[in-house]
This record gives structure tokens, C-alpha cells and sequence, in this order.
């Protein structure tokens, strides 16, 4: 079985070193050049705890190194999610098996423009990871990984690869429930943070934050309920609140983007929740308003 990893960013570095590391044949398409020039040359690195491993592997910025892989990993942004099949999909094999573990709400109705229902397999990681240079990642620890698709088999068949790969894979009927779930999370940390320029635990130390994240999930879980997703706000709070405590010193990817430069992808986690919730509606001014301060510093850091 040939994988092919779509995107060399922090997961995609990650998951290469898992597959590396346990004889599984792979290859990463990376748009990029420079990241592409610059793994070649020096190698891919990936950096735990004390340690670092570095390997070598192929890579290339042209979508025709997939065009012999049996499964395709999407690891690009929410936001880049259209773009990155559009470049690819013409390369793919009839057969291939699309695996997304993105962030946010959204991706997986781009990608059934591009593939059967029953080619997709879908969920959510609690796995971290953090570019550190074009070739180096951070790993961020253990995790695991919850996924579903249509298709038993396929589903089946992905969860053994990622088991094999010394991952932690669990199979669930509910996938759909596993992407909301997260995106709620994000909604009630990620901007916020990334606003007040805070640490994951420094939110639980301003009483203001608190309420803030408090409201923001409350719109949230209402929009999740009334989309035939069952979400109980008691019990997201708790976990969001959870999540920071013993995140305390993280810098979340979205404070990490706002500081980079980069564009974030608050329109598939709180700009999602607001649309969704327009179609039901129901109002969202926390969400609006956090979205809103969100877009207004990607556009001033232009």
C-alpha cells in the first residue's frame, strides 16, 4: 500500500515520521517550493522532548507523485482544503481513499465535491504539532485519533494503517459528532487567545475571558443542537476549561498565525458556527464579534 501525505505542515511532518518509522511506503505533495527544496536538502526533522530524528524522503511540489497512492492524507489548512483537491484530484486513482483529520467545519463538504461518499474518511486528532522551520517539527506529545466514514471497509481499513503506524486509532459511528465537538472547543479558546495574546491557561485566569469563552460555547452548542448534532453545554465547558488547564503554556495555532503573519482559520471554526447557525436562526453576537476582531487582524497584518 503506497500513502500520500497533501501537505508537509506540522501533522504531515508528523505523520511522515510515524510512517517512516514503521516501513510504511509514503510520499508528501507540498505547493510550496521552498519547503520542498529545503526537506530534500536538509532533510525532514522532527523534534521530541530532548531528541531529534531526521529522514529523508520523497517529496515533491507536483501533484503527479500521487497519482500511484492507494490513500491520500489531507493535512492543508481548512482554508486551503478546495485548492489542494482541485491541484490533485486529477492525479488520484479511481479507487484512492481520501483520510481528513482537519480542523473546523466545512472540509468534508469540499471534498465530496471531489469524492464519493464512500472514498472519505473522516474524524479528528487530539494529536499536536508545531512547524518550527520548513523542515523541522515540534511533536506535541501522544494522542488519538477518532474516525467514521460511510464505508465500513475503507474506515476499517484506515484505522489498521494508523494502528500499524504506532498510532492511537479508535473507529466511531459518529464522526460528524467528533468534528463538532472540536470546533466548539476551538471557538472558545483559539480566538480569544489569539486576541488577547494569551497562553491556553491565561484565559482561565481573567474572569472577563472566562465569561467571554463561557458565551461564546453557549451559542455554539445551541447552533451544534439545532443542526441534529447532540452536544450538552455543561459538558463542553467543562472540557474546553479542561483543555486549558492542561494546555496551560500552549500557544494555540491561531495566536501562533496572527503572530506569524499568517491567515487563520477562524472562518471554519467560529465562521462556520455562524453561518450554520444563520440557516437555523439563531443569533451568534459573541462569535460574530471575536470573528470579526479576528478577520480585522489578518487584514491589518497584511
Amino acid at each position: 500500500m503506497k500513502i500520500g501525505i497533501i501537505g508537509a505542515g506540522s501533522l504531515g511532518s508528523l505523520f511522515a515520521h510515524y510512517f517512516q518509522e514503521h516501513l510504511i511506503n509514503f510520499v508528501i505533495y507540498e505547493k510550496n517550493s521552498d519547503i520542498v527544496d529545503n526537506i530534500r536538502e536538509n532533510g525532514l526533522i522532527m523534534i521530541k522532548g530532548n531528541s531529534s530524528k531526521t529522514i529523508k524522503t520523497s517529496i515533491s511540489s507536483s501533484p503527479d507523485i500521487l497519482s500511484n497512492a492507494d490513500v491520500l492524507f489531507l493535512f492543508v489548512k481548512s482554508y486551503s482544503t478546495s485548492e489542494a483537491l482541485q491541484d490533485v484530484i486529477s492525479y488520484c486513482n479511481k479507487n484512492v481513499i481520501l483520510v481528513s483529520l482537519q480542523n473546523g467545519l466545512g472540509n468534508i463538504d469540499e471534498i465530496k465535491k471531489h469524492f464519493v461518499n464512500g472514498k472519505i474518511v473522516y474524524g479528528t486528532t487530539t494529536i499536536g504539532a508545531t512547524k518550527s522551520s520548513l523542515n523541522s517539527v515540534v511533536s506535541g506529545g501522544s494522542g488519538i485519533i477518532n474516525i467514521g466514514g460511510d464505508e465500513n471497509g475503507n474506515v476499517l481499513k484506515i484505522h489498521h494503517l494508523l494502528n500499524s503506524a504506532g498510532l492511537n486509532s479508535y473507529v466511531v459511528d459518529r464522526p460528524d459528532y467528533f468534528l463538532w465537538h472540536k470546533a466548539v472547543i476551538n471557538a472558545g479558546i483559539n480566538p480569544i487567545a489569539a486576541i488577547l495574546g494569551l497562553p491556553n491557561g491565561g484565559i482561565l485566569a481573567d474572569k472577563y475571558a472566562t465569561m467571554l469563552q463561557e458565551y461564546i460555547i453557549k451559542e455554539a452548542v445551541n447552533c451544534a443542537v439545532a443542526n441534529n448534532i447532540d452536544m450538552d453545554f455543561s459538558e463542553i465547558l467543562r472540557t474546553t476549561r479542561d483543555i486549558c488547564e492542561k494546555t496551560s503554556i500552549n500557544i494555540c495555532s491561531m495566536l501562533q498565525d496572527i503572530r506569524n503573519g499568517r491567515k487563520t482559520e477562524i472562518d471554519s471554526i467560529n465562521g462556520k458556527i455562524i453561518q450554520y447557525a444563520e440557516c437555523k436562526g439563531i443569533s451568534t453576537p459573541y462569535n460574530m464579534t471575536v470573528y470579526l476582531i479576528i478577520k480585522s487582524m489578518e487584514t491589518n497584518q497584511e
